[in-house]
């Protein structure tokens, strides 16, 4: 064995005992230099087409620079990779390919020595070293196979960085999945009422996509229900549908919530953190009441909804996701950006389809069929049968205009059902309902009681339910969902 063969079997050693990648490219260059005395060794990776310059030792181990980046075929590192052979120069000084002249004189160098890394028939990128020095062919050959040596001990570590990354987004992944299934996962989109099924149609046309939705809708409404379905009737259904409520994060944490962290970025940060876009990769990630978001958080978002590329708090690694945007919010974003409150830019890019969620009060007849879904859920919930609940108690609620939609419903449902105690709910189980407040489609006369507005809304229910019926009592009362009797009943006390 000869002294070379010695010292690259040292450095050998050293690089494969990491397979952390930083760690073996640094063991390959400084023990070139260090152990053989080159004077500059350095390591090129291929990406997209070009060289990046990933770790240097000797003369300089800066990474930027004019050498930084170097496109394939470009200069003799590019050459390299084109020709995917080796290259060696026994007299540099007159080597055309080298510019800088002055520094191979500055620094006494004779000779310079590349070769391409490559595994299994793919180029990695290009291993290179000046030396003061000319190699024998002997030692040019031991470089080559040494150089083979290096990328086998490179793609290890890029396995195990893709491994050790896919498995800290597995753990990450897993823990917010916990922690969602701690809260309530909320019903199936109930209701045939026109507006609804507007909405509907709207969601099974965009949910096969990519494209970014905006829900808008009051409060209640079901927004996060519209992001859940949109998720499960698209081809991402498979990955997570990460949600993100941007009124609950204080803006210091935005970036770190959405964006991660490294290990050291800030006090308290002990490890390092995936952020919400890289637990979405692949998926889809709902930014809930986004029209709550700071301004200087929208111009952050903005570039990372346009670009899908990040780096994390107190990171250089520019990470690219691929994720699918649905926003909502219960504000007017519009107007926002009339009042320079939201960003224009930021609003055209995520309102690329906006799908309006109705209020309540415009669905009334939805409501018979929501509160049949919450008792049941209710029952689920509580491990015991469900309730039932009164007609009357059903045209109560029906008269009421629900400014918190279908989440004041539920409510006002769960109260009802533990003040009935296992009987049918009534009109006494249901709290004092009052008018709701201005700003509805119909003004409200707040001069009547509600037990008058109740018989009202139920007097024309009646009406509408024996013209559409032809008059068949059987069918009217089918379609009131009552029997026939009560509905003779009705009939005689409104005089119809």
């Amino acid at each position: 064995m000869t002294a070379v063969d010695d010292i690259l079997g040292k450095i050998a050693v050293r690089m494969t005992s990491t397979l952390e990648l930083g760690a073996v490219l640094a063991a390959i260059t400084r023990g070139l230099v260090e152990d053989l005395d080159a004077a500059l060794a350095r390591i090129w990776l291929l990406e997209t087409n070009a060289l990046h310059l990933v770790a240097s030792a000797g003369l300089s181990e800066r990474l930027d620079g004019s050498h930084a980046r170097v496109a394939v075929g470009a200069q003799k590192i590019g050459q390299i990779v084109l020709d995917r052979t080796p290259l060696y120069l026994d007299d540099v000084t007159h080597e055309p390919r080298i510019v800088d002249q002055s520094w191979i004189a500055a620094n006494h160098i004779v000779a310079f020595a590349g070769y391409p890394l490559e595994y299994r028939g793919h180029v990695l990128g290009v291993l290179a070293m000046f030396s003061r020095r000319t190699l024998s062919p002997d030692e040019f050959a031991r470089l080559g196979v040494f150089a083979a040596q290096a990328s086998v001990a490179i793609t290890n570590a890029r396995l195990f960085e893709q491994v050790s990354r896919l498995s800290r987004r597995l753990e990450a992944e897993n823990a917010y999945l916990k922690e969602e299934l701690h809260g309530a996962r909320p019903p199936s989109i109930i209701g045939t009422s026109p507006s609804l099924a507007k909405a509907v149609r709207e969601l099974e046309q965009v949910a096969p996509t990519s494209s970014t939705v905006l829900l808008l809708g009051e409060t209640g409404t079901g927004k996060e229900l519209f992001a859940r379905a949109i998720h499960e009737a698209s081809p991402r259904r498979e990955r997570a549908l990460v949600t993100v409520n941007c009124a609950a994060i204080a803006p210091s944490l935005f970036e770190s919530e959405l964006f991660g962290h490294e290990k050291g970025a800030f006090t308290g940060a002990l490890a390092r953190r995936l952020g919400r876009f890289e637990l979405a990769h692949g998926g889809t990630l709902f930014l809930d009441e986004i029209g709550e978001l700071a301004p200087d958080a929208q111009a952050k978002l903005l570039r990372v909804v346009q670009d899908q590329r990040f780096e994390r708090v107190g990171g250089t690694e520019t990470i690219a996701v691929d994720v699918r945007l649905i926003a909502a919010t219960n504000r007017d974003l519009a107007a926002d950006v009339r009042d320079q409150r939201f960003r224009a830019d930021l609003f055209y890019r995520l309102s690329v389809f906006p799908i309006h969620l109705p209020p309540l009060r415009d669905r009334r007849e939805d409501l018979p069929a929501l509160v049949a879904t919450l008792l049941a859920a209710l029952a689920h919930r509580l491990g015991h049968a469900a309730p039932t609940i009164e007609p009357d108690a059903v045209l109560y609620l029906q008269a009421y205009d629900w400014p918190g939609n279908v989440r004041e419903l539920n409510n006002v449902i769960e109260r009802a059902a533990i003040l009935a105690r296992g009987r049918a709910i009534g009109i006494g189980d249901l709290p004092e309902l009052r008018a709701a407040p201005a700003g509805n489609d119909e003004p409200v006369d707040s001069s009547q009681s509600l037990k008058t507005r109740v018989e009202a809304f139920e007097r024309a229910q009646i009406a509408d339910a024996m013209a559409k019926a032809g008059g068949n009592q059987s069918e009217a009362a089918r379609l009131l969902h009552t029997s026939r009797a009560t509905l003779q009943y009705k009939l005689k006390l409104y005089g119809l």
